[in-house]
């Protein structure tokens, strides 16, 4: 009796210490780890997403213009237009299998967008890290800081030569959480995205 009653303390023991979860770890410039984690995971799974927003420059001859980005996992769709349709390109592909950039005179095929569109804008748009900056996610690769807040919300970055904050947040319907505004910042040029509406990829608008 004495036997079977120890194997049933060990088996309840072994059992309770299964369910028990590790706390992700503190990283400096995160309020809460356990937020950013569970949010950072709702963002990487929200890879089906569309958006229209503005786009500004704080150069001394500042561009205005209009951004529709539609993204299908890692396929990409985004049209950046100045002022009655001026200006600006239109990107579409992945990055393995090449994308192709189609200005009003031009059309391009390239690995490295950023570069083809640097060369069309004059100005640096970084195409490829925005699809993740756009939901409020550090892109791949390494960072040099980070500040979120307690909600899990990323606040400010600073990754690949940009500083980016995260001013304002929107919760569009059946979404999380994502930005509204971002403004980011590379020494050279400073750009303002303000995120008009969120859509998921059939057009569908999802309240703001």
């Amino acid at each position: 009796m004495k036997q079977i009653t120890v194997f049933v303390l060990l088996v309840f023991v072994l059992s309770g210490c299964a369910i028990i979860r590790k706390p992700p770890e503190a990283e400096p410039g995160v309020v809460d780890a356990s937020a950013w984690q569970n949010h950072r995971l709702a963002l990487e799974n929200f890879d089906v997403w569309a958006l229209q927003g503005r786009v500004a420059t704080g150069q001394l001859l500042g561009w205005t213009g209009n951004l529709s980005w539609r993204q299908n996992v890692e396929h990409f769709d985004v049209r950046l237009s100045g002022p009655l349709g001026a200006g600006g390109f239109h990107a579409e592909g992945t990055l393995d299998d090449g994308v192709v950039i189609q200005t009003k005179d031009r059309r391009l095929v390239s690995n490295d967008p950023d570069a083809l569109v640097e060369k069309t804008l004059g100005w640096t748009f970084p195409l490829e890290p925005l699809r993740y900056w756009a939901r409020g996610l550090p892109a791949p690769g390494q960072y040099q800081s980070i500040s979120v807040d307690g909600k899990g919300h990323l606040i400010s970055l600073d990754q690949q030569g940009w500083e980016l904050s995260f001013p304002a947040y929107t919760t569009p319907q059946g979404a999380p959480d994502l930005p509204k505004r971002i403004v980011l910042d590379n020494g050279e040029t400073r750009i303002r995205l303000v995120v008009d509406r969120w859509f998921d990829n059939n057009g569908a608008s999802a309240a703001n």
